[in-house]
């Protein structure tokens, strides 16, 4: 199997398990390990009203949005450049703060609206929750709050910083930038938002950006995608909240699929 999907983005394959975030200066996780004695995983409870696609049409599905170029990772990199500038981390363990914006971000392309960079440093920071957290609650705090804006200009917030202000100028300019339909199970805990195989190949094909965790690597990326590496092979590709990782921050994970996961299906149209 070669290395690289389509010939430039990056197969993390299991053999590289220890060796996957190499190249990288200031990378950080930020996920909260999770204890299973105590938290075991939730079986057979998931969003129940998802119409899910069935495994025989994977390939169709996926060679029409070949085709058709129609997929969230055709629209990140029209032109073969990428449409925003990913979200940088730089050391600060907000991963499960940064997956959920780029998801949204991601939205954002799908409904042809201009580009917004969120703040997952400000995420964490509002949240108070400076040591690592899930996907799912940065991706309640967009449906709750909205996603605030990447500035310095009044309701932003500064980009890579805890020194932001929480004012009502903030608060609604984050109004303005909110998760308004997503795949999200109410009845469970923010660390326990699973989604099946079937499921994340559901949201895939419909085009539903998703925030994911792996518990693995205690690290959270945006799935953008399962993509068909070969016939018969299929894996996530993610993009990083890692600067200079990847292909502008896309990487297949061969392997290694997700623990929980959260898909946005709709944000506000704000054209702001």
């Amino acid at each position: 199997m070669a290395d690289m999907y389509k010939g430039k983005i990056p197969i993390i394959k299991r053999s590289l398990d220890e060796g996957w975030l190499r190249g990288v200066g200031s990378m950080s996780f930020g996920c909260i390990p999770r204890d299973f004695s105590v938290d075991p995983v939730a079986m057979g409870d998931s969003p129940s009203a998802m119409k899910l696609v069935d495994p025989s049409e994977y390939d169709a599905r996926w060679e029409e949005d070949e085709a058709n170029e129609s997929s969230l990772e055709h629209l990140f990199l029209r032109g073969d450049k990428p449409a925003f500038e990913l979200l940088d981390q730089d050391g600060f363990p907000d991963c499960w703060a940064h997956s959920s914006p780029h998801a949204m971000m991601l939205d954002r392309l799908k409904q042809h609206l201009p580009v917004v960079r969120f703040n997952g440093v400000a995420i964490a920071t509002l949240l108070k929750q400076l040591n690592g957290g899930w996907c799912g609650l940065s991706m309640k705090f967009l449906r709750e709050n909205g996603a605030p804006e990447v500035g310095t200009g009044p309701g932003q917030w500064p980009y890579q910083s805890r020194h932001g202000k929480d004012t009502p100028e903030l608060r609604a300019n984050m109004a303005l930038h909110k998760d308004t339909s997503d795949w999200y199970d109410l009845g469970k805990q923010e660390y326990n938002q699973t989604l099946t195989q079937q499921q994340l190949y559901t949201c895939s094909f419909e085009n539903w950006a998703m925030a994911a965790d792996w518990n693995r690597f205690s690290h959270s990326m945006c799935l953008v995608r399962i993509v068909r590496v070969e016939k018969g092979v299929w894996a996530p590709l993610v993009l990083q909240s890692w600067k200079g990782w990847g292909y502008y921050g896309l990487g297949v994970l061969l392997d290694f699929w997700p623990d929980n996961a959260v898909a946005i299906r709709s944000s506000t149209p704000s054209a702001t």
